[in-house]
């Protein structure tokens, strides 16, 4: 009995290990850098999205090969927009404003943060007896307001 119980938690233990799905780090950092999302980068390498997930999750390295993808793709894109900004033969105005807008902390941006907050003290201070009398003055009554 105990032989074939072995065999069995052999045979389930080398099945799981065959459905381990080797993934390449490399692919998968390209895959990242060129701007696809985690559910597009499983598709692509054969997976579901929990097994990205999982992995990100699970294994450091996976986790960070699409960190640095990413980031990668991103500093692709910033550089670019840089040098189409400041092209000094022929200027991109409109990635000059997008950059500006986006980079300089709010000096540039098209909707300004004001506070509106006012403090301190106001008196208000109403004469009653005088708005009435002023109303009746003018053929008003009162009343009828």
């Amino acid at each position: 009995m105990y032989v074939i119980m072995r065999l069995i938690y052999i045979y389930i233990e080398d099945s799981a290990l065959a459905n381990t799905i080797v993934i390449d780090y490399e692919k998968v950092r390209k895959l990242a850098s060129i701007g696809l999302t985690d559910e597009q980068i499983a598709v692509s390498i054969g997976v579901s999205r929990s097994t990205i997930t999982r992995r990100k999750r699970e294994d450091g390295a996976f986790e960070a090969a699409i960190r640095d993808g990413k980031q990668a793709g991103l500093t692709k894109v910033v550089s670019s927009l840089f040098n189409a900004a400041t092209d000094a033969s022929k200027p991109n105005m409109s990635a000059a404003i997008f950059y500006l807008k986006n980079r300089s902390g709010g000096t540039w941006r098209d909707k300004q943060e004001i506070d509106a907050n006012l403090s301190g003290s106001m008196i208000i201070d109403h004469d009653i007896d005088a708005a009435l009398q002023a109303l009746k003055d003018a053929g008003v009554d009162p009343a009828s307001l």
